[in-house]
């Protein structure tokens, strides 16, 4: 019977670590993306999020109300999100993927938790006014936060690793 081994030495524990010094990923909008009014999508985004009012010319407003998906992304995926971090620092510290390739995975992991709280009918439901418009445009999708569909679309992540 024959055992083998594979030890990796301080010096190959102390170059991983090395590498690991500064990371980011970021996911959301940015780049001037616009909607098809000419709005910027991050705009759209954090209205959408937040609610807003719309004035309109004959004095009226209406109101839209907050649809807050990352706050709910967030709030569902957390612990999938730190989970599959965990598993990808493992894989640098063992030398089988860089830092920026976890990050690269782990923004991917985020932007499709992301579009699928987008995707999941973010309460309340749209008005019937709303609605309406829509069907005027073609647009016979009642889901909320999937007009244009480019906020869903568009949206993105960036990772960025600084070394020392």
């Amino acid at each position: 019977m024959k055992a083998s081994f594979k030890v990796k030495t301080n010096k190959d524990i102390v170059k991983s670590l090395k590498s690991l010094s500064d990371g980011s990923v970021k996911v959301g909008w940015w780049g001037g993306q616009t909607e098809p009014n000419g709005l910027l999508v991050a705009e759209n985004a954090y209205m959408q999020n937040k609610g807003f009012t719309i004035k309109h010319k004959n004095g009226t407003e209406t109101r839209v109300p907050p649809r807050p998906f990352m706050q709910i992304a967030v709030n569902k995926n957390v612990n999938k999100w730190n989970s599959a971090w965990k598993k990808e620092y493992k894989k640098v510290l063992d030398g089988k993927s860089s830092l920026k390739n976890a990050l690269n995975y782990l923004g991917e992991v985020i932007r499709k938790s992301i579009q699928l709280v987008i995707r999941s009918k973010v309460k309340p439901a749209n008005a019937p006014s709303t609605l309406k418009a829509r069907k005027r445009k073609g647009n016979y999708n009642e889901t909320t936060l999937m007009d244009s569909l480019t906020m869903y679309n568009r949206i993105q992540y960036n990772s960025e690793v600084k070394r020392k």
